[in-house]
């Protein structure tokens, strides 16, 4: 083989590289559309190894900043009502063990389609403003239980209050967020600079 070719066998080599790296799976990742810091008292998640302690946290909208996958993993419940939560067809309810997880569903980009209810016939849906002793704050994931299982760390928690008029403090349902890295379609340009890199290199050899 001539010395002139090496490096063109070498463009054809990265032409390689690009190509098959374009597809590459990339960390995705959940945000706080509208954030609003707000501050509460009386967080007592139940039970409270699970749940974590808090005391500030975000009112907002959980966003989904690219095409990701999603689960929701209940923690606790602290509340006289009986509570769920409705994530795209999956449940939780106080039914469920801590720990139990939804199944991992991929979603678009844009506001998380989920919901929380009590059995009095209240209900708050993702991306709708919160009512009167009714609604839900986004927590920091980051769960260091005291003692007893860490099914933590997640992306976020988030802490339901239902709609007794008693208290507003978010732990009358509990569950944690976790998103997944999803494979993204190969990038169109990459693509096309790795093909024409490997169309020169052969029109030299």
């Amino acid at each position: 083989m001539h010395k002139k070719h090496i490096p063109t066998l070498a463009k054809i080599s990265l032409a390689a590289s690009l190509f098959l790296t374009a597809g590459i799976a990339q960390a995705a990742s959940l945000g706080v559309a509208n954030a609003t810091p707000i501050s509460f008292f009386g967080y007592n998640g139940q039970p409270a190894t699970f749940t974590g302690g808090y005391s500030t946290g975000f009112l907002g909208i959980l966003v989904a900043n690219q095409p990701s996958r999603i689960s929701f993993t209940y923690l606790g419940s602290e509340s006289g009502f009986n509570n769920s939560f409705s994530f795209l067809g999956n449940m939780l309810t106080e039914s469920n063990a801590p720990g139990d997880t939804t199944a991992s569903v991929l979603v678009d980009a844009g506001a998380v389609n989920f919901s929380f209810s009590d059995d009095r016939g209240g209900t708050v849906a993702n991306g709708e403003a919160d009512k009167p002793a009714l609604g839900f704050a986004i927590l920091n994931g980051n769960l260091t239980p005291v003692n007893g299982p860490d099914f933590g760390p997640f992306d976020y928690v988030l802490g339901f209050n239902d709609s007794s008029n008693g208290d507003a403090d978010y732990d009358d349902f509990v569950v944690g967020v976790r998103i997944s890295e999803v494979p993204l379609p190969a990038s169109l340009p990459l693509m096309a600079a790795a093909l024409g890199l490997f169309t020169v290199a052969r029109r030299r050899i």
